[in-house]
């Protein structure tokens, strides 16, 4: 499975599964998600080091191929009150071993 495809996989994950919680916003552009690492994740061991961030910018194509699941995302922004648009999107993900729980936010710019 290439980079891209575990990506999609992720955000489809994230908008599906009943166990993922969106944690309290702390900046108006970016939505954060955490969930038990016990769950079946895609790309557990490429996105997510244990303790570290991973820090990536979406590129422009996979943005746009993915807008409709994206844009769901993004409207969970305090941002979407303002009716503004997003141009980057920045995914960063991490495996917080200590609390046993994998993070995954999304910022968008």
């Amino acid at each position: 499975m290439t980079h891209l495809e575990i990506t999609e996989k992720l955000i489809q994950f994230i908008l599906t599964a009943p166990e993922v919680v969106r944690e309290p916003r702390v900046y108006s552009n970016q939505v954060t998600y955490a969930f038990s690492d016990k769950l079946p994740v895609p790309g557990q061991h490429q996105l997510f080091p244990e303790m570290r961030l991973h820090v990536e910018r979406l590129n422009y194509e996979f943005v746009e191929q993915q807008y409709a699941k994206i844009d769901q995302l993004f409207k969970q922004t305090r941002d979407t009150v303002d009716n503004q648009k997003f141009a980057d999107v920045w995914l960063t993900t991490s495996h917080l071993t200590d609390r046993g729980l994998y993070l995954v936010e999304f910022s968008f710019e």
